[in-house]
């Protein structure tokens, strides 16, 4: 069976499965990896992200992403992501491509702690964010996974100049494995701009979202998952869903060898 260690390096990616005992327990981060009970550390996981909105002027985004996991703990990612929306653009275009590197370290001898450093590199049309973070996870039990994550903004491109965004965030995490092969989890993060430049979309400084996430094991390649993102509301300014709570919900496929 796969070690505490091995687990816990595989999320390095958004959304994360974790086996013990043959139960699921996942975890919502940044791509969507799978770890089964194969008894090797080093792993690939691909996956296919769909995701939309449902208020005036829906967004839609199509996401694929590639991550492995090597022998020695540490691990690389990579997201392309694309979106339109209704009304406004009749095509996909480009929104995001994310590059991420990483490493897990267990804490104790049990496996119970693990911490995890990463760095990730996004490029948007217009602009570039480089975002180091830091992870840490504990594993209750068999069924249960807390985590907590410090994560640091800062935008090292804007297209004509000026300001350059900075924003701290804060993660809490949760998953347990409801059976065999379905797993639950949370995410709650808050996030804030640092100085007196830029603002959230909520229109303030800072903003709460939620992500709800059910994953559903079909083999130990294969897995399903959908996420309910919940949303703080729109600026009442804004050119589209002003003061609504633009939620959003994902579904992934991953494959994991």
């Amino acid at each position: 069976m796969l070690d505490q260690n091995a687990r816990d390096n595989n999320k390095l990616f958004n959304k994360v499965v974790f086996m013990k005992n043959n139960k699921l327990v996942i975890g919502l981060l940044a791509l969507a990896a799978f770890s089964s009970s194969a008894a090797y550390a080093s792993s690939t996981t691909i996956s296919t992200k769909y995701e939309q909105t449902f208020r005036e002027s829906q967004d839609f985004k199509v996401k694929f992403g590639v991550g492995h996991v090597f022998d020695n703990d540490i691990g690389i990612a990579f997201e392309h992501q694309r979106r339109w929306r209704d009304e406004v653009s009749g095509r996909p275009e480009l929104a995001e491509n994310l590059f991420g590197f990483g490493y897990t370290y267990s804490l104790d001898e049990d496996n119970r702690w693990s911490i995890q450093p990463k760095i990730e590199y996004k490029f948007n049309p217009g602009s570039e964010t480089m975002r180091p973070m830091v992870r840490l996870n504990y594993r209750v039990n068999d069924d249960w996974r807390v985590g907590a994550r410090y994560r640091y903004e800062y935008q090292t491109f804007s297209e004509g100049g000026g300001d350059r965004s900075r924003i701290n965030r804060i993660d809490g995490y949760i998953g347990y494995a409801l059976t065999d092969q379905i797993g639950l989890a949370w995410n709650s993060s808050y996030a804030y701009v640092l100085g007196d430049t830029g603002s959230m979309y909520t229109g303030s400084s800072d903003r709460w979202e939620h992500e709800f996430g059910a994953a559903y094991r079909v083999n130990s390649a294969n897995t399903l998952a959908v996420t309910y993102k919940r949303k703080d509301e729109t600026r009442e300014g804004a050119s589209f869903n002003a003061g609504e709570h633009n939620d959003a919900v994902q579904l992934t496929y991953s494959y994991r060898f």
